[in-house]
């Protein structure tokens, strides 16, 4: 726990010391050290540290007996029929890495560059407040992305952080090779796709009550939709019926948020029209929030669609007079923080029994 609130007294110290006036240059070198903080923490973790650390080191270590010639003699078998387990393009992934290491100390300091590095320059690009998107991150995203789905972390990389500056740019060609690629690594990045015809939509009222209308009825069925879904992209794995406490307050979270957002769109999007990115991709989390109370499963989905809270928060308190603002910014990181801590998440370095 202290390792975390350490790392976000210095996010606010850096912000404290760079982001006092709108350079560019001082913004830089704040994306560059909050970014260097989590790669540091995501790959100097303990192997104790994070649901799935210990079973990607198997993985990691099971990949060094397979030789590349087997890879391409059933080249066809791994990529179309899986024959080497879901998600067969990771494998690919993980020899191509061991081609510069065979350590898996290292192995997890390059998925932290890998995914960090573009979410630095994601925040750097697109946050009107990187210090609030960070302080986000450091609560609500690190422990799935940071610490625990190392296979969906580098596909979110790919399509979410990656494929946002081909979304703006309406470049469909190379968004869906993003896709295709990401989808190898972790299947449910096809989940990503719709959103390129769905970003650009603008906010009105019909819109509003057609998403109104589509949440109802997603929740009225959601059973059924959630395991005609998960047979769809091939994780009927997925079953209903699982315990779904721990994502309540996410659930909620982001519910509350959403109606935030939507009661201040007209003067979020006043300032800065691109922010109709981050609202779509906020509606989207939450028609699917009803999923999470079928399986929490559903998380995995929304994690690709709730990234944009790091953008949106900031245009919200930016939306407030300049006056609330430090009052708004002061309530919402403080909420943040208590929820990281009502969760009292372990650290511990690799070098700490």
């Amino acid at each position: 726990m202290k390792v975390y609130l350490v790392n976000i007294l210095l996010l606010i110290i850096y912000g404290v010391i760079f982001l006092q006036d709108s350079s560019q240059t001082k913004k830089k070198i704040f994306c560059t050290l909050a970014s260097l903080n989590w790669i540091l923490l995501s790959g100097l973790r303990h192997l104790t540290i994070g649901a799935d650390t210990i079973k990607y080191g198997y993985y990691f270590e099971k990949a060094k007996q397979i030789p590349w010639a087997m890879l391409w003699n059933e080249r066809v078998d791994i990529f179309i029929h899986g024959s080497m387990g879901k998600d067969p393009g990771y494998i690919v992934f993980e020899k191509l890495l061991q081609l510069f290491t065979t350590n898996y100390r290292v192995y997890l300091i390059l998925i932290a560059i890998l995914f960090t590095v573009p979410m630095g320059i994601w925040i750097y690009a697109n946050s009107y407040n990187p210090l609030m998107s960070f302080i986000i991150y450091s609560c609500l995203f690190y422990s799935f992305f940071a610490v625990t789905g190392t296979r969906q972390t580098v596909a979110t990389a790919i399509v979410v952080f990656g494929g946002y500056h081909f979304i703006k740019k309406r470049k469909f060609l190379l968004f869906i090779l993003l896709i295709l690629i990401a989808m190898g690594i972790h299947y449910s990045a096809i989940c990503y796709l719709p959103f390129y015809f769905i970003a650009n939509k603008e906010i009105t009222n019909k819109y509003l009550a057609l998403c109104g209308g589509t949440f109802i009825g997603i929740f009225l069925f959601k059973e059924y939709i959630f395991r005609l879904g998960s047979k769809l992209i091939g994780y009927d794995q997925y079953l209903p019926f699982e315990e779904t406490g721990t994502t309540w307050t996410f659930s909620i979270f982001l519910i509350a948020l959403t109606i935030v957002a939507l009661l201040k769109r007209n003067e979020i999007l006043k300032n800065n029209a691109e922010a109709k990115y981050s609202m779509n991709a906020l509606l989207v989390a939450a028609l699917l929030v009803p999923f999470t109370f079928v399986n929490p499963a559903a998380m995995r989905i929304i994690q690709y669609f709730s990234l944009s809270i790091m953008l949106l928060v900031p245009e919200i308190i930016r939306s407030f007079e300049k006056r609330e603002r430090f009052f708004v910014f002061f309530i919402a990181c403080s909420t943040l923080i208590v929820l990281l801590i009502r969760n009292n998440p372990t650290y511990l370095f690799f070098w700490q029994l």
